[in-house]
């Protein structure tokens, strides 16, 4: 059943990509939001807030915190791992502690993590196996450690009060515009999401493919990301885990090429795995040179229908660039 009543929400990294973009589609269906912040403000309360005095009352809380593991300009120090590995962990915990306290607690607690619990296997010999939401990992590299560390922290929330929806998400697509005269110039764009770390190269003609480019991409476009957390919300029985990525999956290779074509520029070369070890490093660089093929298999199963199923709908909808 659908619940459509008016809501009130608690968001966890809300002034983020898909924190904001959710909390305006929330808003402008009717809905109240609240945003947990580190800094106090309208509308907002700040995660001290949290761990001294609980969360107001609510009905759903989401939790989309977590410092980005692919930061640009940030170089990866053991200082940075932790700080990845820490802006997940407390941010959940304290939430879980406090939504467990409350004497009238939400209806329901929106996990979220990464596509990279399914973990990579760079001895698969090409092979790329379906992973729904009951697929084990296929090996653990740092990411798929650090995502499993992630929804354990939420696992001590109370499931007979709270409905619990674990969301692993995979690369989040937003728009790409022209916003300048330097834009204009270079086809240089501004956009939220992955798409800013790879604009600049591709507006300069020097997109690439990363390694052999047949690993998979699990993407998905930000209103398909909106999309699902709130149908999920909606939803009063839906619990447990759902992948929140595109059913139409696609190669690396594809999804580069698909970029340059809605950017009307070349791909000419190919980054070589070598090269990316050693600028993202080795912790890291599983996320760009090997792939799974999550499939989001309970997702639809929940009566979820994606608006933008195919790489070529999103990239039309999402790169407003022209010669």
């Amino acid at each position: 059943m659908v619940d459509t009543t008016s809501k009130h929400v608690l968001i966890g990294g809300g002034s983020g990509f898909i924190g904001s973009a959710l909390a305006a589609h929330l808003r402008a269906r009717g809905d109240r939001v609240t945003l947990i912040s580190r800094t106090p403000g309208a509308e907002r309360i700040t995660w001290d807030d949290i761990e001294r005095d609980g969360i107001p009352s609510v009905d759903a809380v989401v939790n989309l915190a977590g410092q980005h593991i692919l930061q640009p300009g940030r170089r990866w120090t053991d200082t940075y791992r932790d700080e990845v590995i820490q802006s997940r962990l407390r941010t959940t915990r304290s939430l879980v502690d406090a939504i467990n306290a409350s004497d009238v607690p939400p209806e329901v607690f929106v996990s979220t993590a990464g596509k990279c619990f399914y973990g990579t296997n760079r001895d698969n010999g090409g092979s790329y196996p379906d992973l729904d939401e009951s697929a084990e990992p296929m090996g653990l590299d740092f990411p798929a450690e650090l995502v499993g560390q992630w929804e354990s922290a939420a696992d001590h929330l109370d499931t007979k009060r709270i409905r619990h929806v674990r969301v692993r998400i995979g690369v989040v697509l937003g728009k790409v515009d022209r916003g300048s005269f330097l834009g204009r110039l270079w086809r240089i764009g501004r956009a939220r999401g992955f798409l800013p770390i790879i604009r600049l190269p591709f507006c300069l003609g020097a997109g690439a493919i990363i390694g052999s480019g047949q690993q998979p991409f699990p993407w998905i476009h930000i209103d398909d990301m909106v999309g699902i957390l709130v149908h999920l919300i909606d939803r009063d029985t839906a619990e447990g885990r759902f992948n929140a990525v595109s059913p139409g999956i696609v190669s690396n290779e594809e999804f580069t090429r698909a970029f340059a074509r809605a950017l009307h520029r070349p791909v000419l070369w190919k980054i070589p795995i070598w090269l990316i070890d050693a600028v993202v490093g080795r912790d890291r660089a599983t996320i760009l040179i090997e792939g799974q093929k999550v499939v989001p298999k309970r997702t639809l199963e929940a009566g979820y229908r994606f608006q933008y199923p195919t790489i070529e709908a999103a990239m039309d909808d999402l790169v407003d660039i022209t010669i």
